[in-house]
C-alpha cells in the first residue's frame, strides 16, 4: 500500500487531500496542530490511517516529522501547512513575521529535504504555494514573498529530480473557500477577496489529476486564475501589476 504524509491536514485543502488520497488507497499520516481535529479525521477514515500532532514552527516537533519521513518509507509528501498575515508590513510584530517565515519557508524546506533524501522512482512531492507567488501583494507582502520562494524552490526541485522518476510539483491555488482569509485578517474586519473563488475539492481534484500525469512542474489551480495570472504577468508592466494588486488588496 502506498503511504502519504500531509501537513496542515486538519482542515481546508489539507483535509480534502487526506480524504481523497485515503479514497485512492493511500495509507495516510495526518500532521497538524489540532489533536482534536486530527482524532476526528482519522476516526472518520478508519483503517490504518494515523495522525501526528505537531507544530511545525517548533524545532522539536519539526525534527520529529523529519525523522518520521526518514524512518518510514512514504511515497507522497504534501507540504500544505501554511498561513498568511494581511496588514501593512510595519503594523505586524516582527515575531509574527518570523513565525510566518518559519512555517511557510523553513519547515517546508526541511520536510522536503527529509523526504527527498529517501525518495525513489515513482514517489512524489507536492508543495502547496499560491497564485500570489506570481504576484506581489501589497498588504500581504511577507506572505506573497514566502510563496514566491516556495514556487521557485519547487520548480527547481522538479528539474533536479525528474530524471530520477521523482515527481515534484508546486500547487498554486487562487482564492479558496476555506478559513484562510479569516486567519490572515486576524482581529481586523474581514473582507472577502474580490474575484473568483473555488472550493478546496476543486483544487485537490486538479492537483491529483496532475499527479497522475506527472508532467508539469507547476499547477495554477482554477481556470479563471490561470487566465488572470497569465494576463497580469505577461501583458502588464510590473508597475501596473503592483498597482492593480494593491488597489484590490484585502490587507490594505
Amino acid at each position: 500500500m502506498k503511504k502519504a504524509l500531509i501537513t496542515g491536514a486538519s482542515s481546508g485543502i489539507g483535509s480534502v487531500f487526506v480524504r481523497e488520497l485515503a479514497g485512492q488507497g493511500y495509507d495516510v499520516t495526518c500532521v497538524a496542530r489540532s489533536e482534536e481535529k486530527l482524532q476526528g479525521l482519522t476516526k472518520e477514515l478508519g483503517g490504518s490511517h494515523r495522525y501526528i500532532r505537531a507544530d511545525l514552527t517548533d524545532a522539536n516537533d519539526l525534527a520529529a516529522i523529519c525523522q518520521e519521513l526518514s524512518d518510514s518509507k512514504y511515497n507522497l509528501l504534501v507540504n500544505n501547512a501554511g498561513y498568511g498575515i494581511y496588514d501593512h508590513f510595519g503594523n505586524i510584530p516582527l515575531e509574527k513575521v518570523h513565525h510566518l517565515i518559519r512555517l511557510n519557508v523553513s519547515a517546508l524546506v526541511d520536510l522536503s529535504h527529509a523526504f527527498l533524501k529517501s525518495a525513489s522512482s515513482g514517489d512524489a512531492l507536492i508543495n502547496v504555494s499560491s497564485a500570489l507567488s506570481l504576484l506581489p501583494y501589497p498588504g500581504g507582502a511577507v506572505y506573497s514573498a514566502t510563496k514566491a520562494f516556495v514556487t521557485n524552490f519547487t520548480e527547481a526541485l522538479w528539474y533536479e529530480y525528474k530524471d530520477q522518476g521523482i515527481y515534484v510539483m508546486a500547487l498554486l491555488p487562487g482564492v479558496t473557500d476555506t478559513n484562510f482569509h479569516h486567519v490572515a485578517m486576524a482581529q481586523r474586519d474581514y473582507q472577502a477577496p474580490s474575484g473568483p473563488s473555488y472550493p478546496p475539492e476543486v483544487v485537490v481534484k486538479e492537483a491529483l489529476a496532475a499527479l497522475q500525469k506527472r508532467k508539469s512542474s507547476t499547477l495554477i489551480s482554477g481556470p479563471k486564475y490561470r487566465f488572470l495570472t497569465a494576463l497580469a504577468t505577461r501583458l502588464m508592466s510590473r508597475a501596473q501589476m503592483i498597482s492593480m494588486m494593491g488597489k484590490g488588496s484585502a490587507g490594505l
